[in-house]
């Protein structure tokens, strides 16, 4: 998982490093899928802008996409719209037609976990069960539910191990980059 610390040393990189480490993504995504394997998400904000800006830079027949949830202003709509090649997808159900057929989503997290846990209980009493987890009352009927969290948190763990190595794997190729790009390099042996 990455940390702030990660954040922190990206976000101190200089601008042109920035973007050179863009640039070598974006190849590799049209290496890997081709020119009409690719498309951009474009928001129309800041961030998906210079994307696109930096993706066409390389590659000015990639496709962009805009999702128009009809939350978007019109500015943005219409900024979108005086791009080139930017396809515009619509949601089937608008937002205020999603809020009045299935409600505003004001869950948390933890009510979120504890019916995601009530679902899984199997008794002949499960309505009872159900009732009980979602109030937080399982005693003496928390043994499966308990094994099933256990099980998840040592998943977790293997899957935290598996992304940290990921994540130092990246890091140390940005730092070979940072060192490539200020000369601290003496033949294949980094300093």
């Amino acid at each position: 998982m990455r940390t702030a610390l990660d954040l922190a040393e990206k976000q101190a990189l200089p601008l042109d490093l920035k973007i050179m480490l863009t640039q070598q993504r974006i190849r590799e995504w049209v290496r890997e899928y081709g020119v009409d394997g690719v498309v951009c998400s474009f928001s129309g904000g800041k961030d998906s802008t210079v994307l696109l800006h930096l993706v066409r830079e390389l590659y000015p027949d990639v496709k962009a996409v805009f999702s128009n949830t009809g939350l978007e202003y019109p500015e943005i709509q219409r900024f979108v719209m005086s791009f080139d090649n930017v396809d515009i997808v619509r949601p089937k159900m608008r937002f205020d037609e999603v809020i009045s057929t299935y409600g505003y989503p004001l869950i948390s997290k933890e009510v979120a976990e504890a019916i995601y846990y009530a679902r899984r209980i199997r008794t002949p009493d499960e309505h009872t069960n159900r009732r009980e987890a979602l109030t937080g009352n399982l005693e003496g009927r928390s043994q499966d539910v308990n094994v099933e969290r256990e099980r998840e948190r040592e998943q977790n763990k293997h899957r935290a191990v598996q992304e940290n190595r990921a994540i130092r794997r990246e890091n140390d190729k940005i730092l070979r980059a940072r060192r490539f790009l200020t000369g601290k390099q003496t033949g294949n042996v980094w300093k």
